[in-house]
């Protein structure tokens, strides 16, 4: 079974949260570290699927991508001050949902319509983080960005989800041209590396929950 640089992150990401769960359990923070690891899991277990049982993965990266949506959608709910960014969120999660859900039914043996929703959904969790941190940029002004955990989570998943989309999109021109670097399809190694960016910064949002005086809730 062959292991990837993105579930190198997802392990030291995971071990972050549990070594700084103390810190989140009264918390929505809390919910990271079952979220990373069911991540994990879940990347490995595809993994395992596909290098030596020789299956696809299609129920699994379904699932995984009906999990991020609705983790996130959660997160940023729960981060947001504006009633107007909680709604659109409130409408994201079931239509993303709904979307997969009704794309996997169709299409059980094939990601044929997989990668339209995940772009979609994507760019979606992307312009909610930019939204987020434009109204967190306005709504403290006095206050360094950098040392909110919003805004490492908001920068990691704008970053992942937008780079990943833009990857997808271009699928059908990676794999007509068989694009690969550094001995990996271009398709994959684009979204691990993303996938290290956006662990780093999950990883920087759960330490700085520490050093808050009253950790959000």
């Amino acid at each position: 079974m062959k292991f990837h640089v993105n579930n190198i992150a997802e392990l030291l990401s995971l071990l972050v949260a549990l070594w700084f769960y103390p810190y989140l359990r009264k918390s929505y923070m809390k919910w990271f570290l079952f979220f990373l690891g069911f991540i994990l899991l879940g990347d490995m277990f595809a993994n395992y699927q596909l290098t030596v049982l020789k299956e696809k993965t299609v129920l699994i990266n379904y699932l995984i991508a009906i999990i991020e949506s609705v983790f996130y959608g959660y997160i940023f709910y729960k981060l947001s001050n504006h009633l107007w960014l909680k709604r659109v969120i409130l409408l994201f999660i079931p239509t993303s949902v709904i979307g997969y859900l009704v794309s996997y039914l169709l299409v059980k043996t094939s990601l044929q319509y997989f990668f339209p929703n995940i772009i979609i959904s994507g760019f979606c969790l992307a312009a909610i983080s930019l939204f987020y941190l434009y109204t967190k940029f306005l709504d403290d002004d006095e206050n360094l960005l950098v040392s909110d955990p919003g805004f490492w989570i908001a920068f990691g998943v704008t970053l992942f989800y937008s780079g990943a989309s833009i990857s997808f999109s271009l699928y059908k021109l990676i794999m007509k041209n068989n694009l690969f670097l550094f001995g990996e399809r271009l398709l994959n190694l684009i979204p691990q590396i993303l996938s290290v960016i956006l662990y780093l910064s999950i990883s920087i949002a759960i330490i700085l929950c520490k050093q808050k005086k009253k950790i959000l809730s």
